[in-house]
């Protein structure tokens, strides 16, 4: 399903009814969305209900001016086309002051189209004043080619999800004007091929782009020139732990937190203070790769399938069985770059490069020997009764017990894990809808019985004969109720049926792990709000673990919905994911990450300074990692296959470039903050007395 939003205006809060809107809205269940199926909504909300008129589908034409014209009185909202009345509502309009997005692309509407907005001028008039912006069309600046590897900039959107935001204070009548315009999205494949031998595209041009195979080894030349000029800093221990604290913990040969003075430390296994900054995907020397199937013309060249290149390929790399074809252009670097024994080289280079950039060790998704690691662990093959395994079911537990023992044991007694974690992000958090599927079941597993039999408890009190009249069905036991389809069940009662699954799937989790092994951290499963269902997921899974593992992308540290749910828990807490993807305008092919991009690797660097200095003086953060250790391949790294430019993410999240270039003028920064992090900390502590 490609959906697709384009918000000319928007202030407004769906949920709660408040404020209004002007957008382009689609949606197509097969392919790009299509002018043919595309309608024009202007809703506005008095605080309970949504008042919504609409140009729809079939009315649209490319290549056609259309005058548009939205306004909103105290009593009414009006909706205007080509000077013709095409939809009014009676409403007194709740509107509330804050930000107002103009051009705005929402990020969970950010389909493809096969059409954009022609460059256009939106006046915005109330109270008796106007403003004029500019929306729509993609930068002047931009070679069409490398428009295609952001397809976004097509609506006049760079890094941000909007191209306008300002601050918005209502004072009716207000009303919009614009003449629009839509136009086809040129047809990429004119270009092809766009990917060069070193997986560079081939249209970009910068200083660091490598040209020739000598560019590789010059490069690695100068790299162990500067590496060496920069030294190994001898302030920390081999776990990351600061050795001039001025005080030490008891060593027990794993990581621990305590708390001194209100704040959260990291101890390592030796006993030192550790605000850990970690790396994720180091080195990863062959991942990421990029989906190659159906798609192959885009390259200038891939290598062979056979020989050396044999270990580059890989088929279904995402295990998604469509028998997708992957390859690593970025190995093929490391070859040309290191030498007939790249692997070893590339892991050795990698721990002289963490320890000489001053970060503590490896973060997730990664493995270096002898440096720290978060480990992620996985459920294996442990079956699922919709999204998640039936951890009332005793059998699926013991299933479940043994994957993780499988997994952990080779480390249990390994000093080098920071701590456990069990999935990532959203895979881990149970929805209402899984609750639902759950329900809809025509028989009764335990998952089922016990999250029926709670709300039997805490909501109707033991009174069954209720809850089936509520239901519609007819049931003389629990047993014979649970047997039944339920269809009916309240959004109220999903959502207290989920949190009881949720509660007990995590506590299942953490208990377990502690049993298999008590002497090292669990992390929980690096919770992600912008992927969780509500607030209360961060309560949920705060209760069981020792460190409440996060992923957050934000150009700060503690923006406020993060500043909002620190101030509800009091233990420690590590990011596991946040970065600052640098796109450079989008002339060298790589990918926007909206909302915490960075122009260039300067400016990336001094957001990680301030984002790190922010974190190290907050009481409950113990350190952050980087995703990740190297760019990704400006193709995509799947999964999937098609005949598309890109496939999955590709932005340039790298410390080192998709050539294997350190990004020196972002390492400079990171390296001087990586050093004062625990003093930083020990400072704020110390103000806090």
């Amino acid at each position: 399903m490609a959906e697709h939003r384009y918000y000319l205006v928007s202030q407004h809060d769906w949920a709660k009814r408040i404020g209004f809107y002007l957008a382009f809205e689609n949606r197509n269940p097969s392919g790009p969305c299509r002018v043919e199926t595309l309608g024009l909504f202007f809703g506005v909300a008095d605080g309970q209900n949504w008042y919504v008129s609409s140009i729809p589908a079939g009315q649209w034409r490319l290549d056609t001016r259309y005058h548009i014209r939205a306004e909103i009185t105290a009593e009414r909202a009006v909706l205007w086309q080509n000077g013709k009345q095409v939809g009014e509502q009676a409403v007194r309009p709740h509107l509330v002051s804050g930000k107002l997005n103009i051009g705005e692309v929402p990020s969970w509407a950010f389909g493809d189209t096969d059409y954009h907005l022609v460059p256009a001028e939106l006046r915005l008039l109330q109270g008796g004043r106007e403003q004029r912006f500019k929306i729509g069309g993609p930068p002047a600046d931009l070679p069409e080619p490398l428009r295609f590897f952001n397809p976004h900039v097509f609506w006049g959107l760079a890094t941000n999800f909007s191209t306008h935001q300002i601050e918005f204070v209502p004072s009716l009548p207000i009303a919009v004007e614009v003449t629009i315009q839509l136009a086809r999205i040129p047809d990429w494949r004119r270009y092809i091929p766009y990917v060069d031998r070193y997986g560079q595209c081939r249209y970009a041009d910068y200083p660091t782009k490598v040209r020739r195979d000598a560019d590789l080894r010059r490069d690695y030349e100068q790299e162990q020139r500067i590496l060496q000029q920069w030294g190994i800093p001898n302030i920390f221990d081999a776990y990351g732990g600061y050795l001039r604290a001025g005080w030490r913990e008891r060593p027990t040969g794993f990581y621990r937190v305590v708390r001194r003075d209100g704040y959260w430390w990291l101890i390592t296994p030796e006993g030192y203070p550790c605000f850990y900054t970690g790396v994720c995907s180091a080195p990863m020397e062959v991942w990421e790769l990029t989906p190659v199937s159906d798609r192959e013309e885009i390259f200038e060249w891939l290598p062979p399938r056979e020989g050396e290149y044999a270990g580059i390929w890989a088929t279904n790399a995402w295990g998604e069985n469509t028998g997708a074809e992957y390859v690593s252009l970025y190995a093929v670097n490391l070859m040309r770059r290191l030498g007939t024994n790249w692997r070893q080289a590339c892991r050795e280079l990698a721990k002289k490069r963490l320890r000489t950039w001053g970060f503590s060790g490896v973060g997730k998704w990664g493995y270096l020997e002898e440096m720290p690691f978060a480990s992620v662990l996985s459920r294996g093959n442990v079956p699922n009764l919709v999204s998640h395994p039936d951890i009332f079911d005793s059998s699926v537990q013991s299933r479940f017990r043994a994957e993780l023992v499988r997994q952990i044991t080779p480390y249990r007694r390994s000093p080098w894990v920071l701590g456990w974690s069990v999935g990532n992000e959203d895979q881990e958090i149970i929805r209402r809808d899984e609750i639902r599927k759950i329900l809809e079941l025509p028989y009764a597993p335990p998952a089922k019985v016990a999250i029926v039999e709670h709300l039997l408890r805490t909501r109707y009190d033991g009174n069954l004969s209720r809850l089936a009249q509520t239901w519609g069905v007819s049931a003389g036991s629990l047993e014979t109720l649970c047997r039944a389809s339920i269809t009916r069940a309240s959004d109220e009662e999903l959502e207290a049926m989920r949190r009881f699954y949720a509660d007990r799937y995590y506590d299942w989790i953490y208990r377990t792990i502690k049993e298999i092994d008590p002497d090292h951290l669990y992390l929980g499963f690096w919770i992600y709000p912008y992927g969780w269902e509500n607030d209360e997921d961060w309560n949920l899974i705060a209760k069981h673990c020792d460190v409440l593992g996060y992923d957050y992308y934000s150009l700060t540290f503690s923006p406020p919905q993060l500043a909002r749910l620190f101030d509800r828990v009091d233990k420690p807490i590590l990011c596991g994911e946040f970065a600052f993807a640098t796109y450079h305008g989008g002339k060298r092919g790589w990918g926007a990450f909206m909302g915490s991009s960075a122009s260039d690797d300067r400016e990336a660097g001094e957001l990680y300074v301030q984002w790190i200095t922010d974190a190290a003086q907050h009481p409950l953060c113990a350190g952050a990692m980087w995703f990740q250790y190297r760019d990704q391949p400006i193709t995509g790294r799947g999964p999937g296959r098609g005949k598309q430019l890109f496939i999955g993410e590709h932005t340039a999240h790298g410390l080192i470039e998709f050539t294997d270039h350190p990004k020196w003028d972002m390492l400079r920064r990171m390296r001087e903050v990586n050093l004062k992090a625990v003093p930083v900390r020990l400072r704020a502590a110390e103000q806090r007395r």
